[in-house]
C-alpha cells in the first residue's frame, strides 16, 4: 500500500469513529510523563496533532469574534487578549471529556505516589481562557485563586528575535514559562524553578498555588496558549475525604471541632526529661548529680 493510499484510509477511520473510539484514540497517542522537578508533582503533556488543530481552530474563531467575552478582568497579565472559552464550546467539538481525562490522570497518579488509597476521585475544569501574546506583552509571577489546579497548553509558538545587546553565552529566556517554587540553597541538590521553552501542542498540569510567570518575547508573530482552572476531591478507602478545599472548622465550639480534640494519654518527652532534671525537686535526681 502506498504512503498517500494509507494515509487517506486513516483519515477516513477517523472521520468515521465514534466519540469513545476518539476519546480512546487521543489517550493512546497523548504523551503523559509525570515529574517532580520540586516539592508537587507536574504533568507534562503532548497532545495529539488533531487535538491541537481543533485548539488552533476554535481559539481562531474565537478571537476573531467582535463579542468574544474577555476573561482579561479576572487575570493579572499583561495582555490585551485573554477571551474566555466555554466548556460548551469544548463539548462540542469532544475537547471537555479529553482535558477532564488529562486533569484525573495528573490527581490520581499523583495521590498514588503519595501513597493515598483512593477509592472515588472527581476533577472538573472550570473555565479556560486565551492568552493571546504579542511582543513585550508578558505574565508578571503569580499564582491561580479559587480552584486546585492550572494548566497551560501551548497552540502557537513564533520564532523569538535574540536581544542585540545580550552577549551570546547569556542564555534565552523569551517567552520561556517560568515555575517557581521556593528559594533553593546554592550548591545544594535541589532546586527552587523550572523553566520551559513552549512548544505546540505541549501542556503543563500543576497545582493552582505554584507560583509561574511568563516573559516577553521580542519580533513579530503571536505566542497563543489556553490555561484552565479546575478542582478535585477525592475519597479514600477508609472513608476519609481529601479535597484542597476542604478547610477545618475555625469555631472551637462546635461538636464537630471538639470531636477532633483527643487526647494523646501519654507522658511528652519534654515533660520527661523536666521530671528528671536536677532543678526540678526530684530527689533522686538531686542524689544522682
Amino acid at each position: 500500500m502506498s504512503g498517500k493510499k494509507a494515509k487517506k484510509e486513516r483519515k477516513e477511520q477517523k472521520l468515521n469513529e465514534s466519540e469513545k473510539e476518539k476519546l480512546e484514540r487521543w489517550s493512546r497517542t497523548t504523551d503523559f510523563k509525570l515529574i517532580k522537578p520540586f516539592g508537587p508533582h507536574v504533568a507534562m503533556v503532548q497532545a495529539p496533532s488533531d487535538i491541537l488543530e481543533k485548539m488552533i481552530k476554535l481559539t481562531d474563531e474565537i478571537l476573531e469574534d467582535e463579542n468574544r467575552v474577555d476573561w482579561g478582568g479576572h487575570l493579572v497579565g499583561q495582555v490585551a487578549e485573554e477571551p474566555w472559552v466555554s466548556n460548551k464550546q469544548l463539548e462540542e467539538l469532544g475537547l471537555l471529556k479529553y482535558f477532564n481525562g488529562l486533569l484525573y490522570n495528573y490527581v490520581w497518579n499523583s495521590l498514588k505516589m503519595e501513597g493515598q488509597d483512593i477509592e472515588k476521585l472527581q476533577v472538573n475544569l472550570d473555565h479556560m481562557w486565551i492568552v493571546s501574546q504579542y511582543e513585550n506583552e508578558y505574565n508578571p509571577i503569580h499564582f491561580h485563586t479559587y480552584c486546585d489546579l492550572s494548566s497551560v497548553m501551548w497552540l502557537k509558538v513564533p520564532k523569538w528575535e535574540r536581544r542585540e545587546k545580550l552577549p551570546a553565552y547569556k542564555t534565552q529566556r523569551d517567552g520561556h514559562i517560568e515555575f517557581v517554587y521556593k528559594t533553593a540553597c546554592p550548591g545544594a541538590m535541589e532546586r527552587g524553578s523550572m523553566s520551559l521553552n513552549p512548544e505546540p501542542g505541549a501542556s503543563v498540569l500543576f497545582p493552582s498555588n505554584l507560583l509561574h510567570t511568563v516573559y516577553p518575547f521580542q519580533g513579530p508573530g503571536e505566542r497563543r496558549s489556553v490555561a484552565f482552572n479546575s478542582h478535585w476531591q477525592a475519597t479514600l478507602k477508609n472513608g476519609k475525604m481529601i479535597d484542597k478545599s476542604y478547610r477545618q472548622q475555625i469555631d472551637q465550639t462546635t461538636e464537630d471541632y471538639q470531636k477532633t480534640l483527643k487526647s494523646k494519654g501519654e507522658v511528652s518527652g519534654f515533660a520527661e526529661r523536666k521530671q528528671g532534671s536536677p532543678d526540678s525537686g526530684d530527689s533522686e535526681a538531686k542524689n544522682e548529680s
